[in-house]
């Protein structure tokens, strides 16, 4: 087949660059899709003369903004995807151009541009690799200063992209014929992508291709990115997903993210555009923190203290308004100016009384940190029933694993009803306690016990030279009282004219006791004596 029996069977344009055996809509990688993106190209292309749709879409997305402008113009560059768009829109003012964007020139410009795929599948393989900032302006040539656009820009430096997978680049065997996002002339931040437009910027998540949420910049908060930015969903290593915590405190969310999208010349839609977990779009509350972040980089920590904190503040506004917090999970709270709030109004009810609704977060965080293998200050509670428990013993309230399993249930049983999963799909099993962590708290304990059995046995050594100079002191007592019961007696038995004469003889005794007996326990109190029987004898020989 050649460009031109292809030109004479199908209704689409070609230019250089058009690709064949491939399908870029039939790929691997997801094509955009979604009510956020499909909110924002609703409205870039509501009222247009002429809308231009820059690369691969879904195609409930075009079903949903082609008839909203005078006329559209979908720029594919293979042939497969260039037949079947023509095909859908055979008997719509729909034009549909085959080949690379760099090699096409529209007739007149365009006053609205979707390009919610980015630049990645829009240049033909065939050609060099091609550069991010020379597409952008080639884009900018064909439509006017006011047009309307809103363009998806991947975020070369995002953690949460890297983690989550590493397609490699493109060669003749790849899966997917795009080229890497790691292009020097990429913009590096939403305000970079912004400004190069001259437009507004939100920040997608959790990925580019299907987000579930598109925030403002004042309203990016951590709490909102990891609403869906689940760990249980990140096909990664356990061992590293403590690393987008931390990247999420570094660079902040809007850093973090897998990409931006960029707007122009159309009215601000409000700071947060969600859906929920039905696909539903909702509202979302800004919040400053994510509670559940907050809660797991304390667990991290081995910070009981902190992570009681938090919970005691989970259970104080479960308590004072539970109607709130019934149809909500754990990555739905958020930390704002001091107080727990959520940050999504839901109508599903997941629990009845507010101790149900506590232990059920609490049952959902304790999933977290399993599934996500994160530390917590209880390394022998064993899988997530048992850290439930441990949660909630924290503030006093004491269940068995037995309850947590009944509550979790009913909870699973109210989230299956209305087509909605848990924050930690089924797919997961439960992680047990770290092994490692075990080792080195059972080394830690061992050597603690070997300290206590030293100190013991010092103990137990000075308490024996304790008793053997109490023993000496004793005996040495008791030999003084004999020989002073002694000298009496002979006293008593003498008599008056000899009286002289023992009193002088018995008044050297004490002198002798003090100089033999001075140090000995009880020898003060024995010369004592003797000085009273001196006295005594004295008087005697007065008579």
């Amino acid at each position: 087949m050649n460009d031109i029996d292809t030109a004479s069977k199908v209704a689409y344009s070609v230019v250089s660059g058009d690709m064949y055996d491939w399908s870029d809509m039939a790929g691997v990688r997801a094509l955009p899709r979604g009510p956020v993106l499909t909110r924002f190209a609703v409205a870039t292309a509501t009222g247009a003369s002429h809308l231009l749709v820059v690369g691969p879409h879904d195609l409930d997305l075009l079903d949903a903004v082609v008839d909203r402008a005078a006329t559209t113009t979908v720029v594919l560059r293979t042939h497969s995807d260039a037949e079947l768009v023509s095909e859908r829109y055979a008997h719509r003012a729909v034009d549909v151009v085959c080949g690379d964007l760099r090699a096409w020139a529209p007739d007149r410009p365009a006053d609205a541009v979707l390009a919610l795929d980015g630049f990645g599948r829009v240049a033909s393989i065939d050609a060099g690799p091609a550069d991010w900032h020379a597409i952008a302006e080639h884009l900018a040539g064909h439509t006017s200063g006011d047009s309307r656009l809103a363009l998806v820009v991947p975020n070369p430096g995002s953690p949460l992209a890297q983690l989550r997978a590493v397609n490699p680049e493109a060669s003749n065997d790849n899966a997917d014929w795009s080229f890497p996002v790691h292009d020097r002339a990429n913009p590096r931040s939403l305000a970079d992508a912004s400004a190069r437009f001259g437009g507004r910027g939100y920040t997608l998540w959790p990925d580019v291709g299907s987000p579930t949420l598109a925030a403002a910049p004042e309203a990016c908060s951590v709490a909102l990115a990891v609403a869906h930015g689940r760990p249980a969903d990140t096909p990664t290593l356990r061992e590293v997903q403590p690393a987008l915590g931390q990247a999420l405190d570094t660079v902040g969310a809007a850093g973090a993210a897998g990409g931006w999208l960029v707007t122009r010349g159309i009215d601000p839609i409000s700071s947060v555009v969600g859906v929920d977990r039905t696909g539903d779009e909702t509202s979302w509350t800004a919040a400053e923190r994510s509670w559940l972040i907050e809660a797991m980089h304390d667990s991290a920590r081995r910070d009981a203290s902190g992570l009681r904190h938090h919970v005691r503040r989970l259970r104080d506004a479960v308590a004072d308004a539970p109607e709130r917090w019934c149809g909500l999970q754990v990555d739905e709270i958020g930390l704002d100016a001091g107080h727990v709030v959520p940050v999504h109004e839901s109508t599903v009810k997941l629990g009845e009384s507010a101790d149900e609704i506590l232990l059920g977060l609490l049952d959902e965080l304790a999933a977290y940190l399993c599934v996500a293998g994160w530390r917590h200050p209880w390394p022998a509670g064993r899988g997530r029933d048992e850290l439930t428990v441990l949660l909630a013993a924290t503030i006093d309230v004491a269940v068995t694993p037995a309850d947590v399993y009944q509550v979790r249930r009913r909870r699973e049983s109210a989230l299956s009803s209305t087509g909605m999963t848990p924050v930690v799909a089924g797919r997961h099993a439960p992680q047990e306690a770290d092994p490692s962590e075990l080792r080195k708290l059972t080394d830690e304990n061992e050597a603690l016990r070997g300290q206590v059995t030293w100190f013991k046995q010092q103990m137990r050594q000075r308490q024996t030279m304790t008793h053997e100079v109490r023993t000496a002191a004793r005996r040495d007592v008791a030999a003084l009282n004999d020989r002073i019961k002694e000298l009496e007696d002979q006293l008593s038995a003498r008599q008056a004219p000899t009286v002289n004469r023992v009193a002088k003889r018995a008044s050297s005794v004490p002198g002798r006791a003090r100089s033999g007996f001075g140090r000995v326990p009880g020898a003060r109190r024995a010369a004592r004596l003797l000085r009273r029987v001196l006295r005594a004898l004295r008087r005697v020989a007065k008579r």
